[in-house]
């Protein structure tokens, strides 16, 4: 039997390592994962790429006992001004968001958070967390398709953490750095599931 390889120490991938597939992008989007604790240690997590790719990109590991002190500073910060990523009755549109910051001369920076769990977790997550009620809540686009396949029974229009953050960029104007992302996107996938099957994608 072929012994399995050692695993990337970065990636952790055994038979097609990533690492070298990152893009180094120069983006002047700010994103701030909220992720549940679930979520540090899965494989399928794509709140990663985000991290791995974007220079203004932030976790903050939920636990609802002790709200993440970062975040918490951030949003008592008169000079910034977050959004957060979620549907909701009283949201605004990403679009509009967007256009609000555009029409200001020196407008603050957007932050928007993106709760990185699954969408019972993000729900629960919202009830417990009282300190995110006074956030103002920005919705995508209807009638999305998510591409990500590395989890089931995904929701009808749902789109995984880093599909999420693809859109912020094209929303902030920053298609370069949303298809290079999108590409890397496509390419842990196709690792992903290469590694799963024992494969390399190289033979």
């Amino acid at each position: 039997m072929r012994t399995k390889p050692t695993p990337c120490p970065q990636c952790g991938f055994h038979y097609n390592c990533i690492c070298e597939l990152v893009p180094a992008l120069s983006s002047e989007v700010r994103i701030e994962l909220l992720m549940h604790k679930t979520e540090v240690a899965r494989a399928t997590n794509t709140g990663q790429l985000l991290e791995h790719a974007l220079p203004y990109c932030r976790r903050h590991v939920w636990h609802r006992k002790a709200p993440p002190a970062e975040l918490l500073t951030l949003l008592a910060d008169p000079a910034a001004e977050p959004y957060l990523v979620f549907p909701d009755g009283s949201a605004i549109s990403l679009e509009s968001a967007v256009n609000r910051r555009t029409a200001k001369p020196e407008a603050k920076p957007l932050h928007f958070i993106i709760i990185d769990a699954t969408w019972q977790q993000a729900r629960k997550m919202l009830r417990k967390s009282p300190w995110l009620s006074d956030v103002p809540t920005v919705s995508l686009p209807d009638n999305l398709t998510t591409t990500y396949q590395l989890r089931r029974n995904q929701p009808e229009g749902g789109l995984c953490t880093c599909e999420v953050g693809i859109l912020l960029l094209e929303a902030m104007h920053e298609p370069g750095n949303a298809r290079a992302l999108t590409n890397y996107f496509h390419q842990f996938m196709a690792v992903f599931e290469a590694d799963r099957q024992h494969q390399s994608l190289s033979q």
